[in-house]
């Protein structure tokens, strides 16, 4: 960069006030930039600028350069203060590092050692740390360009890595797929003290490399982000056990909540299967995203005394008064059933306008019904708004009206 950091990150944000006010940059304004910085430059500001709205989303107050895509797979500030607890406060290497979402939090506990193989990355990821650090100390930060797998690493360091889940310009969850791979990732990250690799939430790994780390997906405001690998010292940090899974949901103030097993619930879990409903109970149950994707629906079940609905799949059920067992943290919605009945049209149409109610939000599970389409048709039923959710139970299609 020609100007100084400073320089580049005022107009950045003088140009996103204007954007985010609703108003463009003046052609002559345009023309003075053009003329100061270059065609290219000021191109790249305008870009950085449009975006700043999304980046202080996931990153928090600050001018932050970002691309597009780098925006896309840098990971929330939310998410990455949970992850840096769990890494330790040793000296961390953060590999592929992109615009430096994880190293920014890392810094805040420990040295850090950015690294990634754009240039352009980097540099993004520099004057990030350089944003961060002007809003409260952090450790020693370091940023490089350079190949991820050929970092030589001292020992008694940690590591976090984000290989690039993009193969010929798409996303793919195919972890041998990525840049780098899965082999050449966990030949890095196993030496090290503490690893966390970041891997799509789709993606699948080895039996024998689940066997000797912890598997967590991870939520953020309902909505499941990322998957991440635990390696060595992180397992125990993170309050797990090589060998398992676990789901984190994190709330958009950064506190989250974790379901997992202990041995003891894993032995029974084996042993049998949570009980299957005919039809939905007094409370309907929609586990949060990361647990379902975790593939703990069932242990969720078991552990909270409730029945399926259309199996692990669908929704989850309970009698009140059995809603004592779920309390007010418990990782998902909850929803007390006013009526319940099958899914048809008419019948639920009727029902909603005797009943002055609309459904502002609807959950389906288990059935190709389109919560866009439904609203849309129902929304003149009644003035007041209550939630729809529709499953299967039975080989039968039902809709409940909760509150």
């Amino acid at each position: 960069m020609s100007a100084s950091i400073e320089t580049y990150r005022a107009i950045i944000a003088e140009l996103a006030s204007s954007l985010g006010a609703g108003a463009s940059p003046t052609p002559a304004e345009v023309k003075r930039l053009r003329k100061q910085f270059g065609q290219d430059r000021v191109n790249e500001l305008l870009s950085v600028a449009s975006l700043q709205k999304k980046a202080c989303q996931k990153f928090g107050d600050g001018v932050w350069w970002v691309t597009e895509k780098s925006l896309q797979q840098a990971t929330a500030w939310q998410v990455a203060k949970i992850k840096s607890a769990w890494i330790g406060q040793q000296r961390v290497y953060d590999l592929c590092c992109g615009i430096g979402g994880d190293a920014m939090q890392l810094a805040s506990r420990a040295d850090v050692v950015a690294i990634d193989l754009d240039p352009v990355m980097a540099t993004f990821a520099e004057a990030n740390l350089q944003e961060m650090a002007s809003r409260g100390p952090l450790g020693k930060a370091e940023v490089r360009c350079g190949d991820a797998t050929e970092v030589p690493l001292p020992s008694g360091v940690g590591v976090h890595i984000d290989p690039d889940r993009r193969s010929g310009g798409k996303r793919t969850t195919r972890p041998e797929d990525y840049q780098p791979g899965l082999d050449q990732v966990l030949q890095v990250a196993r030496p090290a003290v503490s690893a966390i690799i970041k891997l799509a939430p789709a993606a699948e790994v080895p039996v024998a490399m689940s066997d000797a780390t912890h598997r967590c997906w991870i939520s953020l405001s309902g909505r499941v982000r990322e998957q991440v690998v635990l390696v060595g010292e992180a397992v125990e940090r993170s309050g797990q056990v090589e060998g398992t899974r676990s789901a984190v949901s994190v709330r958009a103030d950064g506190s989250f909540r974790t379901f997992s097993l202990s041995a003891h619930q894993r032995q029974q879990g084996a042993n049998d299967r949570s009980h299957e409903a005919s039809g939905p109970g007094a409370v309907l149950v929609d586990p949060d995203a990361s647990v379902r994707a975790a593939g703990l629906t069932d242990a969720f079940a078991k552990v909270h005394a409730l029945s399926l609905l259309g199996g692990p799949a669908g929704f989850l059920t309970c009698e009140a008064s059995e809603v004592g067992r779920l309390s007010e943290d418990v990782m998902a919605v909850v929803g007390r059933v006013i009526w319940a009945g099958g899914c048809d049209h008419r019948k639920l149409r009727r029902e909603l306008r005797n009943r002055d109610y609309y459904p502002e939000v609807i959950k389906v599970r288990g059935t190709g019904h389109d919560p866009a389409k439904w609203s849309q048709q129902l929304r003149s039923c009644g003035t007041i708004p209550i939630t729809l959710w529709i499953g299967r139970a039975a080989g039968r299609v039902f809709a409940a009206i909760c509150e």
